[in-house]
């Protein structure tokens, strides 16, 4: 977590490197003072040319034998070749003479850090705060080290901490969002952020943040709240154009949506997920034309988007053009085998074309891995009710409701099928469960079932239910 420097664009440390690389063919007629000498070898060591940094260290300690701060870089040396315990042996030879050195504990925390020893690099940074000019970084070195400890609410104390130094740090920000994402604790993370833009209002990163939690939450209007802070704040920030998008595509507002994904294409790099949502949009307005154009310009930009030749997929369906809506979908699966929902819609495809060979094994890969896709399991067994097998079908649903038992169309489904095969005591003891359950999905089992509103029992039943759940 270091800062960076773009050493090309140092042109006193450029002079520097060029004079010594002279130094290194002509052999003499150079001299560096102890400062130069560190420039030099922080150059080295940070583009990781170990080679020059060796022959830049060999020199400097030739010119300043009793400078330990090269004694210190030999180390950093040492660890960037993985000779962890040679680099920690040149700084115990050190300690004595370098207590309250920052660079001495920094190095010594970095060796610790890759060797595993994650307590004790900790020490090392803590040491090093004591004289740091920079402690927002060691407090964000801590932080990782905890994090390798799998120790959250530390790391994001020392992350905090951390912040409080530097508010305006895009990556402090992002980390501890991180964190909060990480242990599931967005409540927390939507206080935390509220309180820190209370302090500071003007924060683009924290609105986006906060964005990101409201929408994790469907708590959907008020992260369309904060991504509008942040565009006020910075009015071409991309992504949080893109993320308002996504808000208002999850309250239905596709015009809306369309608007602000059109925005984000003026601002960066034209993608093709951003294009297939349009198209995906577009579609959910029944505008099957431009969903069509739009999905067809994300395959230009991504022929292995996906989501985009399922689209199309849905677009040759609801068009009637079936057989090619199959082709399509089979290259999204080829392109993406674990997403569920494109194999639900082609099983569906062909179970309503009574293809029901090809329809079974595209449902059981969805449910195998996805128990909790109820519409998989209703239509996995009704490939099963459509062949008179309905003990396979019941069978099925028996499993469904191990990882869904409050879910009452899976209850009413089954009493269709057991009353279908005479097991009327069972199927009422279903309907009862489901009806406690949800009420209104017994028009369901009446779709499949309509002759239970002759049964006196079935009645009785319904206006039980109907008052108490009224």
């Amino acid at each position: 977590m270091d800062e960076e420097f773009d050493w090309q664009q140092d042109d006193e440390t450029s002079e520097l490197v060029s004079r010594f690389e002279e130094l290194l063919k002509s052999g003499n007629g150079h001299f560096f003072d102890v400062e130069e000498f560190e420039s030099i070898i922080d150059y080295y060591l940070d583009i990781q040319q170990t080679g020059m940094a060796r022959s830049a260290i060999e020199w400097a300690l030739e010119q300043h034998p009793d400078s330990n701060s090269f004694k210190i870089r030999e180390a950093r040396l040492l660890t960037q070749e993985a000779k962890y315990n040679q680099a920690l042996k040149i700084l115990d030879d050190l300690a004595m003479l370098e207590n309250g050195n920052e660079e001495f504990y920094l190095a010594k925390g970095e060796i610790y850090s890759l060797m595993d020893k994650h307590e004790e690099a900790i020490d090392a940074y803590k040491n090093a705060m004591n004289t740091s000019e920079r402690p927002e970084e060691i407090l964000s070195n801590i932080a990782y080290e905890y994090e390798s400890l799998n120790d959250y609410p530390n790391a994001l104390r020392y992350l905090t901490k951390a912040l409080e130094l530097r508010p305006e740090s895009e990556d402090l920000i992002q980390e501890i969002a991180f964190f909060f994402e990480l242990t599931n604790r967005e409540e927390e993370a939507i206080e935390f952020f509220g309180n820190f833009l209370d302090r500071h209002p003007y924060s683009k990163f924290a609105w986006f943040n906060l964005g990101i939690f409201y929408s994790n939450l469907e708590l959907f209007e008020k992260a369309i709240q904060a991504y509008e802070f942040v565009v006020a704040i910075d009015d071409e920030f991309a992504s949080a154009y893109f993320n308002m998008a996504n808000a208002y595509t999850s309250i239905q507002q596709y015009h809306k949506a369309i608007s602000l994904y059109e925005e984000t294409l003026k601002l960066e790099k034209p993608d093709a997920i951003t294009y297939c949502y349009i198209g995906e949009s577009w579609e959910n307005l029944n505008n099957l034309e431009k969903a069509l154009i739009f999905y067809n310009q994300a395959l230009d930009l991504d022929d292995k988007l996906a989501d985009a030749w399922g689209g199309v997929a849905r677009i040759f369906v609801r068009q009637n053009m079936e057989k090619t809506a199959v082709k399509y979908y089979e290259k999204a699966i080829q392109l993406a085998p674990t997403q569920d929902e494109l194999k639900f819609e082609l099983a569906v495809l062909f179970l309503r074309n009574h293809n029901l060979e090809k329809a079974t094994p595209l449902f059981e890969e969805v449910v195998n891995h996805n128990n909790q896709h109820v519409e998989a399991w209703l239509n996995y067994s009704l490939v099963f009710a459509l062949q008179d097998d309905f003990s396979q079908a019941i069978d099925i649903l028996t499993k469904a409701l191990k990882d869904n038992d409050s879910d009452a169309k899976i209850l009413y489904r089954r009493a269709g099928y057991l009353y279908r095969i005479g097991k009327i005591e069972e199927a009422y003891f279903d309907i009862e469960q489901a009806v406690k359950l949800n009420f209104d999905d017994h028009q369901e089992l009446l779709q499949y079932l309509p002759e239970l509103l002759d049964e006196p029992r079935f009645v009785e039943i319904l206006d039980l239910y109907k008052k108490l759940d009224h």
